[in-house]
């Protein structure tokens, strides 16, 4: 890869590298003939307190990377106790130049131009800002709000392009969900909407999604009804990944906008080979087998690059079944097994025409 991504189209995948041996990874990632890797960097743990960092993982993470030629992306979620009111769920913090503040310290370590910057001035090449901030759990307790959003993104775009002009600014991707009662959650579509009248046209380079496709075809078009009367989790376009992916860029077209879709989180779970049952909540992971896994994540990938207008798209996940063991609910999603052995999503991802 270049020393400066583009926002086009390209093949990336999340990884758990902390705390684990990261050379194994990269190379994993360069086996797939994959270019760009995903890691959550969950704020609250590099500044436990305010003004004193913790950058050792991150440190090694980006080096990492950019010791296997890698791009990285990371995703930057949830605040330190110190900086919020309260410390139930997930949420902003009180004051948003905190965060800024917090992503001006990591801008300047990792924007590679030799002042002081980590050992080895790595790259973070591209940052989205939060992560699901139309549901509760995610965007606690300062009322769900996607015009508060977009000023706490506002000010992340502006303070990451002022330290690295070069950096993507990816928009936090909101989850699709049928819930929309203003409280617990708001629909994805009308968040979308809502984030674009507050002005995301002109804060972010590319538009993150989560285009989850549960036990549903890749390419199927939710069209109304109940798609297979054999099993559930397919009554509503938000199961479908096309469904999220063309109703976003349709969103995006009606607010005279081109941006790139960035799919930061997508995949299909199973626990096909796991010796374990479905996850809570999760019961579709029974309803594909690991084959199928394969099949329908190179079929997403297909689709995506022949489409157009999708940008890089980050499988969930590489490697979380070593790391979480297989009762996690992310191990379903993962294409090694627990003892790195290749899942056959991994071999169909390695071996499908890039």
């Amino acid at each position: 890869p270049s020393s400066s991504p583009g926002t086009g189209f390209d093949y990336g995948i999340n990884v758990h590298l902390f705390g684990q041996d990261g050379p194994p990874i990269a190379q994993a990632v360069n086996d797939l003939g994959f270019h760009w890797v995903k890691h959550q960097v969950r704020w609250h743990e590099i500044e436990p307190q305010k003004g004193e960092y913790v950058w050792s993982e991150i440190d090694r993470l980006a080096r990492t990377c950019q010791d296997a030629n890698l791009y990285l992306l990371v995703s930057v979620v949830t605040s330190p106790d110190w900086a919020r009111n309260t410390t139930e769920a997930e949420g902003p913090p009180a004051n948003y130049q905190d965060f800024w503040n917090f992503l001006a310290a990591m801008a300047e370590r990792y924007d590679g131009d030799g002042d002081r910057d980590a050992p080895d001035s790595p790259r973070i090449h591209a940052y989205e800002i939060w992560n699901e901030q139309n549901l509760r759990r995610e965007w606690c307790c300062d009322g769900l709000n996607a015009a508060r959003y977009v000023e706490l993104l506002r000010g992340a775009y502006q303070t990451l392009k002022s330290i690295d002009p070069r950096v993507i600014v990816v928009s936090g991707a909101p989850t699709p969900t049928g819930t929309n009662d203003g409280v617990n959650a708001i629909d994805d579509r009308i968040y979308l909407q809502q984030m674009y009248d507050a002005g995301l046209r002109g804060v972010c380079d590319a538009i993150g999604v989560h285009p989850s496709g549960f036990a549903n075809p890749p390419d199927a078009l939710f069209t109304g009804g109940d798609y297979d009367p054999t099993r559930g989790w397919d009554d509503h376009p938000f199961f479908f990944f096309r469904n999220t992916m063309e109703d976003y860029h349709n969103i995006i077209v009606r607010n005279g906008d081109n941006k790139k879709l960035w799919a930061t989180e997508f995949g299909w779970p199973t626990v096909d080979g796991m010796g374990v049952g479905p996850s809570p909540g999760y019961e579709f992971s029974a309803d594909i087998n690991e084959q199928q896994q394969a099949d329908y994540l190179v079929r997403a990938y297909t689709w995506s690059r022949n489409w157009g207008h999708a940008g890089a798209m980050f499988l969930w996940n590489l490697n979380f079944w070593p790391t979480t063991g297989p009762e996690n609910e992310m191990a379903k999603y993962g294409i090694v097994r627990g003892d790195w052995s290749p899942r056959p999503a991994y071999t169909a991802l390695k071996n499908m025409p890039k």
